[in-house]
C-alpha cells in the first residue's frame, strides 16, 4: 500500500510538471511550480520512508493521502474560467513608480544591513524573535522595491532603473549568499522570469528550466550544511563550503530519507489517533506572532492574543530547522478537510494571475510577491501568503497611492503588442 500511494501521489506531480513543460506559458502558473517544489523538496524523501518498517502502522499512507488530497484540490482550484480580479487594475506614472521603487529600495536595504551585522547564531537557520524578526519585518520593503523597479524596467529601460535594481541585488546576493535562503534565491529568480514575461512575453526555454530544476534539487539536500558553516562563520568560508559532500547529501536523502517528511507522517498520524484539531486558529496565532510586536505591546498581552491549539505529544521533538510540510496544518485544521485550503489558496491565486494577464500592474506586483509563499505551503506552511497580502497591504497601499495616475489612461505596451486600455496604463 505504501508504494501505491507513493506512485499516484508521483503521477499527480509528472501530470502537473509535464503539462508545463508541454506548453511553455504554464510554466509560471501555480500548479506547475507547485509541482517543482514537490519535485525538488518531497519526493527525494519518500523512497526511504516508504519501506521504513518502524514508522506507525498506516502513518506512512495516511500522510501521502493527504498530500495526494492537496494536490488535487489544488488542481481543481486552478480554473481556466476564473475572473480577475477588478480592484487590481489601476493606471500609474512610471516616473513615480521609480520614485516609489528607490523609496522602498533604501528603506528595505538599512534593514538588510542592520540585518546582516547581527551574529550568524542568531539570524541564520534559526527561528527568529525579537530584533531580527522586526530588522526582517521592514527589510522586505526592499523586495517589493526591486519587484516595482523590475516592472518599470522590462516595459521602458531606463538608467533609474537600471541603478535600483542594482543597488537592491547587492543587498540581495548578500542575504542568499551569507543564510544560505532558498526562498529568497527562487524568490529572486522567479521575479525576473515574470516581469519579463508580463511585458515582454519572453519566457525560458523548457531545456534551462528543467536543468534548473534537476540542479537546485540535487543542491537542495545540502542546504543545512552550508547553513551550519555560515551560521558559525556569521557568513560563508569557502574552504568548508567546497568540502561539502553533496553528492553523498543527496544519496543519503533517497536512502534514509528527509526529516520535513519523517516529520509530516509522525504529526498526520499523531493528529489522526487523537482527533483534536485547532479548526484554523493556527493561522490567527501565525499572524498574531508575525504583526504583533511584542516590544511595543508587551509579552503577556501579544500571548493573551494567542488562542488554544492542540500540542504535539512529548516525544516529537522535529530538528530546528526543520518544516512539518503544509500538509500537517491543512490536517491538523479539519482532518481531510484540510485539503480545502489548497483549494482556496489556487483559486484566489488563479484570479491574481488572470489579473496579471489582462495588464494589471497591480496584479503583476502581487503575483511577483506570491508565487513563492504559494509554493512553499508545500513545503512549509499555507499561511505564508496570506502573511505577505497583509504586509503589501499593510505598506504597498499608500505607495501604490502615491504612484497612481488619474489622468486619461494611456494604452500600454505588453510584449511588442498593443494591450487594451485602461487595464495597464503607464506614463
Amino acid at each position: 500500500m505504501n508504494w501505491l500511494v507513493t506512485w499516484i501521489f508521483v503521477l499527480i506531480v509528472a501530470w502537473y510538471f509535464t503539462a508545463g513543460i508541454l506548453r511553455p506559458e504554464k510554466m509560471y502558473q501555480f500548479p506547475f511550480l507547485a509541482a517543482v517544489m514537490t519535485l525538488g523538496f518531497i519526493i527525494p524523501q519518500l523512497p526511504s520512508l516508504a519501506s521504513d518498517p518502524f514508522l506507525p502502522s498506516g502513518a506512512y499512507v495516511k500522510t501521502m493521502l493527504m498530500a495526494i488530497l492537496c494536490l488535487v484540490m489544488l488542481r481543481f482550484g486552478w480554473s481556466q474560467t476564473a475572473r480577475p480580479f477588478t480592484f487590481l487594475n489601476q493606471t500609474f506614472s512610471q516616473r513615480r513608480l521609480l520614485i516609489a521603487a528607490a523609496f522602498l529600495s533604501i528603506v528595505g536595504a538599512y534593514f538588510y544591513f542592520l540585518l546582516s551585522r547581527l551574529p550568524g547564531e542568531i539570524s541564520i537557520g534559526v527561528q527568529m524573535t525579537g530584533t531580527p524578526v522586526v530588522y526582517l519585518f521592514f527589510a522586505r520593503l526592499m523586495t517589493y522595491g526591486l519587484a516595482i523597479a523590475l516592472l518599470c524596467f522590462t516595459r521602458r529601460p531606463t538608467l533609474t532603473g537600471a541603478l535600483i535594481i542594482g543597488f537592491d541585488l547587492i543587498f540581495y546576493f548578500d542575504r542568499i549568499i551569507v543564510t544560505g535562503k532558498r526562498a529568497e534565491a527562487l524568490e529572486l529568480v522567479m521575479m525576473i522570469l515574470l516581469a519579463v514575461w508580463f511585458h515582454r512575453r519572453w519566457i525560458v526555454p523548457r531545456s534551462v528550466m528543467i536543468a534548473g530544476i534537476l540542479i537546485g534539487s540535487f543542491f537542495m539536500t545540502s542546504m543545512s550544511d552550508y547553513r551550519q558553516i555560515t551560521r558559525a562563520n556569521s557568513g560563508p568560508v569557502w574552504d568548508y563550503v567546497l568540502e561539502i559532500d553533496v553528492v553523498g547529501n543527496f544519496e543519503e536523502t533517497l536512502k534514509e530519507g528527509g526529516l520535513e517528511m519523517r516529520n509530516a507522517v509522525q504529526r498526520i498520524d499523531e493528529i489522526d489517533r487523537r482527533l483534536e484539531f485547532d479548526y484554523g486558529k493556527f493561522h490567527w496565532n501565525k499572524l498574531v506572532f508575525t504583526f504583533v510586536p511584542a516590544q511595543l505591546v508587551g509579552t503577556s498581552f501579544k500571548d493573551a492574543l494567542r488562542l488554544n491549539t492542540p500540542k504535539p505529544e512529548r516525544n516529537y521533538q522535529p530538528l530546528t530547522g526543520t518544516t512539518e510540510t503544509g500538509f500537517v496544518d491543512a490536517f491538523s485544521s479539519f482532518w481531510y478537510f484540510g485539503a480545502v485550503k489548497f483549494f482556496l489558496l489556487s483559486y484566489l491565486v488563479c484570479r491574481i494571475w488572470k489579473s496579471a494577464m489582462a495588464g494589471g500592474a497591480t496584479a503583476q506586483l502581487v503575483y511577483m510577491m506570491s508565487i513563492v509563499p504559494a509554493m512553499h505551503a508545500i513545503s512549509h506552511q499555507t499561511d505564508w501568503v496570506v502573511q505577505v497580502w497583509i504586509h503589501m497591504a499593510l505598506f504597498l497601499v499608500p505607495i501604490l497611492a502615491f504612484a497612481r495616475f488619474r489622468g486619461m489612461a494611456l494604452p500600454s505596451i505588453v510584449g511588442g503588442y498593443r494591450a487594451p486600455a485602461p487595464q495597464l496604463s503607464w506614463r
